[in-house]
């Protein structure tokens, strides 16, 4: 039976599909692609667990919550264009015509 450290709870074959779509990646090591896994599910566990405990319903994680730790917490606002804070249609709309106005002036 496989020890319970050995185990990555994500695919590796998508770690390894997402690592050579990178330009500078020739080959992954089985060492490397397991780390990379492992890495990426604590992150994402911890990721989870921060905005769980800084959420608004502490037994429920919603899209609002990862999306108000994504954008207040220093270290994961590398994350803001792929977790962004909702926000309505019409917000958008508004914002955008402003855009439009500040560039033609």
């Amino acid at each position: 039976m496989a020890d319970k450290n050995s185990f990555c709870a994500l695919p590796l074959s998508r770690v390894k599909t997402i690592m050579k779509s990178s330009p500078d990646v020739s080959s992954i090591s089985q060492e490397a692609l397991f780390l990379t896994g492992k890495a990426t599910e604590f992150f994402v566990q911890n990721l989870a667990r921060v905005s769980l405990t800084n959420g608004r319903d502490r037994k429920t994680l919603q899209y609002g919550d990862l999306a108000e730790v994504v954008n207040t917490e220093e270290t994961l606002q590398f994350l803001q264009d792929i977790i962004p804070r909702k926000i309505k249609a019409s917000e958008y709309l508004e914002f955008s015509k402003r855009l439009e106005e500040e560039a033609d002036e």
